[in-house]
């Protein structure tokens, strides 16, 4: 698997909550580095809520 889908995959089990036990989820921090773990997750985030905005100007027939 690739490090950028292994980060991406760290980075989706933290926003679901859903980490496993807690030795998978400590290896999957340890194997993902911490500055791209955190650019993912902005990335996303703003994705997400870029996409709420967008779901709701379309919504409200702006």
């Amino acid at each position: 698997m690739s490090k950028f889908l292994r980060y991406l995959r760290a980075v989706l089990w933290g926003f679901i909550g859903l980490g496993g036990r807690r030795a998978d989820a400590d290896e999957r921090v340890d194997q993902a580095g911490a500055i791209p773990t955190i650019a993912i997750a902005l990335v996303l985030v703003l994705l997400l809520v870029a996409g709420l905005i967008a779901l709701a100007k379309f919504a409200a027939g702006a």
